[in-house]
């Protein structure tokens, strides 16, 4: 090959190459294209179902009540400190109030032999896994199987592990004889009463456990906090502070909100973070998922470091920042911002925060948070956070 050859054949090469390149170029560009357009389109979708999520939750909500209402003159259900079960027909209550030690069947006049009667509902209530317990709400069962149909949601499978067991018998597991010989004491112990309102007579039995118990449902849970904490450079004892503040650690806690479980994930806000932060897009929690402890202590964890970590990595005393997270779990970091600087600025609350000693940072929250109940919560988490250093 002379040289003219060698330099037209370079040439000839070197323009296919460059096509080629362009052409790669291209390709590449119109896939980045679809695929950010894809992600657009799934965004829109989710923040739909995000919104439809909401609706069926409020509808339930509302249903719910209705149907309560048209049998007792007061309306209760499962919420953030209690688990409260109805019969098919309505006419018989079972109440545990996590916050309160309290045990409470109520029962519309009718049952002949009240006291047997009694002794296979405090049998069955007592006994319940979280799994019968979860099967034995209505309402919570309902936005399940509404929520279920949705394109984006993650469901789960609930544990047989003991709701009420460690606190009414102070151990995890009974034996039959076991059940039966501590509802008979449990019957002793409480008392029973009789009542009216506007939708006819009423008895209730009454019977209420030592505050220390609920201790007994955080040994329960330990195991997982603890591991949890360590994947994510987390003091345990913050994350046991959190679900004892949320939760008084009622594993089927709920709020219209709708936030669910141990660590009241609301699916829109914590959930919606970590499910980007872990799985690279959000995804949709159902209240099967959330009502799991292991998923909801391992999201409530992952979304206190995202606080502590990430959105308040610029306050560098670590006693403040710490504040900064707490509240910021109740309200989120734009209030918390706002507390400090008036706006939502978190470089902002990073100048004045640093500016400051963590007491000054803490009476800062306290006064200008703009919610009583975020202020209350930064007072409970951060004192209970001591409690739970030994346990």
């Amino acid at each position: 090959m002379n040289r003219r050859e060698f330099l037209l054949g370079l040439f000839l090469s070197t323009a296919f190459a460059q096509e080629s390149f362009q052409e790669f170029l291209k390709k590449e560009l119109e896939g980045y294209r679809e695929e950010e357009e894809g992600f657009n389109r799934y965004l829109e979708e989710i923040n739909r179902e995000f919104e439809e999520y909401k609706r069926i939750t409020i509808e339930e909500f509302r249903k719910f009540k209705g149907e309560v209402l048209s049998h007792w003159d007061v309306y209760e259900a499962t919420d953030r400190r209690k688990i409260v079960q109805y019969s098919d027909n309505f006419r018989v209550k079972r109440v545990f109030d996590f916050k309160k030690g309290e045990l409470r069947v109520e029962v519309r006049d009718g049952i002949r032999d009240f006291k047997n009667f009694l002794k296979k509902e405090l049998e069955d209530f007592t006994s319940q896994d979280e799994k019968e317990a979860f099967r034995s709400d209505r309402l919570l069962s309902n936005i399940e199987r509404r929520v279920r149909k949705l394109k984006h949601i993650k469901t789960g499978e609930l544990k047989r592990d003991p709701v009420l067991t460690p606190i009414v018998f102070g151990k995890d597991k009974v034996s039959t004889s076991e059940l039966k010989e501590g509802v008979r004491r449990l019957i002793k112990k409480g008392a029973i009463h009789r009542g009216r309102d506007a939708k006819g007579s009423y008895t209730t039995f009454v019977v209420r456990f030592p505050p220390k118990r609920v201790l007994e449902k955080a040994r329960q849970y330990k195991p997982i906090v603890v591991r949890e904490s360590d994947r994510w450079r987390l003091d345990y004892p913050l994350i046991f502070a959190i679900i004892h503040t949320e939760s008084y650690f009622n594993p089927l806690a709920t709020s219209h909100v709708p936030a669910y479980g141990l660590m009241q994930i609301v699916p829109q806000t914590a959930g919606r973070d970590v499910s980007e932060f872990l799985l690279g897009r959000p995804v949709l929690f159902a209240p099967s998922y959330l009502y799991n402890p292991e998923n909801n202590i391992k999201i409530g964890t992952t979304y206190v470091y995202l606080l502590y970590y990430k959105y308040f990595k610029g306050v560098k005393n670590p006693e403040s920042r710490l504040y900064c997270t707490i509240a910021a779990y109740n309200t989120g970091p734009g209030n918390v911002a706002r507390a400090l600087t008036g706006t939502t600025s978190l470089k902002r609350a990073y100048k004045v925060a640093n500016a400051m000693d963590p007491d000054d940072v803490y009476r800062i929250l306290l006064r200008n948070l703009p919610y009583r109940e975020t202020k209350d919560y930064l007072r409970k988490v951060s004192a209970r956070i001591s409690v739970y250093k030994n346990l």
